[in-house]
C-alpha cells in the first residue's frame, strides 16, 4: 500500500470524526435544554447538554484563549505527522486521524460557541463522569489505540531507521 494511501485513511476518518461530532452536537443543540438530562439507558446514559470551557472533563487548563491557541497547534502537528510518516501501518494514521478530528470537531466549537458541546453523561448511584462529547471518544480512541499499537508491535517501527520521508 502507498503512502498516499495511508494518508488518506488518516485524513478521511478526521473527516468522519468532524462530520459525527458536528453533526451530534447540533443535534443536541436544537433537541436539549442545558443541564435537564435526558434518560437514553436509565440513569446509566443521559444526554445532558453542556457547555465546556476547561479542556478534557471539563477541568481548567490555562483559560479558553490558552485552550483555542494549544488545540490549533496539536492539530497542525497531527496533520504534519499524518502527511509525513512513513512505512506505518494504516490502523497507525486512523488512529491519528481520530485524534486529529476530535482535536479539530472541538476546536470548531471553540471558535463557534466560545466554549465546547458537551452532551454524553454516564454513571449511576449518585456518580457521574464528566459530560464529553464524540470528539472526545474519537480522541481517546485514538490515543488508546496508538498506545497498543506502539507497545504491542515493532511493525509500526519505520523499516529504514527514518520517521519521516520525504514528499
Amino acid at each position: 500500500m502507498t503512502d498516499a494511501r495511508k494518508r488518506t485513511y488518516g485524513y478521511l476518518t478526521a473527516l468522519a470524526v468532524i462530520g459525527i461530532d458536528q453533526l451530534t452536537k447540533r443535534l443536541v443543540l436544537g433537541s436539549l435544554e442545558l443541564h435537564q438530562p435526558v434518560s437514553v439507558i436509565g440513569n446509566f446514559l443521559r444526554f445532558t447538554l453542556a457547555w465546556n470551557q476547561g479542556a478534557a472533563f471539563s477541568m481548567s487548563w490555562g483559560g479558553p484563549m490558552v485552550l483555542t491557541v494549544f488545540t490549533a497547534i496539536a492539530v497542525i502537528l497531527i496533520s504534519v505527522f499524518i502527511w509525513r510518516l512513513r512505512n506505518y501501518p494504516p490502523l497507525f494514521l486512523i488512529a491519528l486521524g481520530g485524534i486529529l478530528g476530535g482535536a479539530m470537531g472541538n476546536l470548531l466549537d471553540r471558535f463557534i460557541y466560545g466554549k465546547v458541546v458537551d452532551f454524553i453523561d454516564i454513571g449511576s448511584s449518585g456518580w457521574r463522569w464528566p459530560t464529553f462529547n464524540a470528539a472526545d471518544i474519537a480522541i481517546t480512541i485514538g490515543g488508546i489505540l496508538l498506545v497498543i499499537l506502539y507497545r504491542g508491535s515493532a511493525k509500526i517501527s519505520p523499516q529504514k531507521d527514518d520517521e519521516f520521508g520525504g514528499s
